[in-house]
């Protein structure tokens, strides 16, 4: 039988460097902490670089410290937890539903409480200026992105978004400083979503993240950072509650520039209502 993750740490701590040494007993004493944290926060808790950390999961055969996570997660979560944390095997369906829509309540409430404002405030005066307004977004995070194209194209601002990283990175090296681009990723650890948000603030372009509120990757290349707060963990198969306060962030950005755009807004809305007449019984 393959060993699993943790008893490969344990067996191999005499071969690491020191500061792999670091990382592997930190991972052995909180290995529950690590499933929940961005690479660079695990850093800052070690002491020690990011590249150290992505070195030790490489001598015990993973590709990165995304890998080592979801194989911890694989062995180490009843397969039920990947679905919600807080629902148990045997629970009848009244209790997952009320469990489900908590945690849910719970995310919004959580992001309420670490967003910032100014920092709501400051992407609303972004958009309002932009040429155009582009939306990133992979995976679970992809539906997220087409719903704000949904609701933003309304504003008369030009919209669209991306879901595919090599529309994302074609679209992001010809943009121009008077372009906006919102980047969406629960973990701020999204490669795509950070090689995309890079070619566009080298081209003078204004990013806006909504991620993660502990330090991520993604951080470094944004301008404005709209922060999310829920139970929801890298491993699941997709985003649940993390979605549902996305999703609350996007309808107060829109909220706030339809509120500006008023007239536009109005005549719009009536012009898009107009349009799809034809297409309902």
């Amino acid at each position: 039988m393959e060993k699993n993750v943790l008893e490969k740490i344990k067996e191999q701590k005499d071969n690491f460097r020191d500061s792999e040494e670091k990382v592997a007993n930190y991972i052995l004493a909180h290995w529950q902490d690590v499933l929940h944290l961005p690479i660079t926060e695990l850093a800052e808790r070690i002491g020690v670089s990011e590249a150290t950390i992505v070195r030790m999961c490489k001598k015990l055969g993973l590709r990165g410290f995304q890998e080592l996570k979801i194989a911890l997660a694989t062995e180490k979560i009843q397969p039920i937890k990947t679905i919600h944390q807080a629902v148990q095997e045997g629970d009848d369906l009244e209790t997952i539903l009320k469990k489900v829509f908590s945690a849910n309540i719970r995310a919004m409430e959580s992001t309420l409480n670490v967003i910032s404002v100014k920092e709501i405030e400051r992407a609303i005066e972004a958009i309002l200026n932009a040429r155009q307004l582009q939306i990133y977004g992979v995976g679970g995070s992809g539906p997220v992105a087409l719903d704000a194209q949904h609701k933003f194209m309304k504003t008369g601002i030009p919209t669209v978004a991306y879901v595919d990283s090599h529309m994302m990175a074609m679209s992001a090296s010809i943009l121009e400083p008077q372009d906006v681009v919102i980047g969406i990723s629960a973990s701020g650890s999204s490669k795509d979503i950070i090689d995309a948000l890079e070619l566009a603030k080298n081209r003078g372009a204004t990013t806006i993240g909504i991620t993660h509120y502990a330090r991520t990757p993604l951080d470094r290349v944004l301008d404005i950072k709209l922060s999310v707060s829920s139970e929801e963990t890298f491993y699941r198969t997709e985003s649940t509650s993390a979605r549902i306060a996305q999703l609350s962030i996007i309808d107060t950005l829109y909220i706030g520039v339809a509120l500006r755009r008023l007239d536009k807004i109005i005549e719009n809305l009536k012009l898009t209502r107009e349009a799809i007449v034809p297409k309902r019984f």
